[in-house]
């Protein structure tokens, strides 16, 4: 597998190379005083510039699923650690659908991922609380003015429609 993953590296650095050689011939063409904004070089160096950055995206495939499998190998034998993981990770899927119609989108999806993050071993900080309220703000205006998608709002509604 190792030796697959190094084959990656290298053909993602030789095409990023071969990328940079074909955006300085394009640059090379002549420039005419009929041509448009774009001109004669505008379209081979897109392409070049799409191949540098896919050979870029082909180098951290490579680098995370060379991560990925060492976390496999370390975890390998122990199916029931990996059950309850998923399990671990349903259950807090299941709790947000329970609290979801009480609290309303906005608080249910930020305490689902403030649980998430907690699950998968963040210590508790202002960075974990900071993700959990932007992302539970960001999620909700996504829906609700993007998608046009109303959410549910929970029992704040009622409070807030008491005053």
């Amino acid at each position: 597998m190792k030796k697959y993953l190094d084959r990656d590296v290298t053909a993602g650095l030789l095409l990023i190379a071969l990328g940079a050689i074909y955006y300085y011939m394009a640059d090379a063409l002549h420039r005419s005083l009929l041509s448009d904004r774009v001109g004669a070089d505008g379209f081979p160096k897109l392409l070049a510039v799409t191949l540098m950055v896919f050979s870029a995206v082909l180098i951290l495939q490579s680098i995370i699923r060379q991560r990925a499998s060492q976390v496999r190998r370390e975890e390998a034998g122990n199916e029931k650690y990996l059950f309850g993981k998923a399990a671990g990770m349903l259950s807090i899927g299941i709790v947000y659908l329970v609290i979801i119609s009480f609290t309303g989108y906005m608080i249910s999806i930020a305490l689902l991922l403030m649980a998430a993050l907690r699950y998968q071993g963040e210590p508790f900080s202002r960075k974990v609380l900071l993700t959990a309220v932007l992302g539970g703000i960001f999620f909700w205006a996504f829906f609700v003015f993007a998608l046009k998608t109303p959410m549910p709002a929970g029992i704040w509604s009622v409070l807030l429609a008491g005053r």
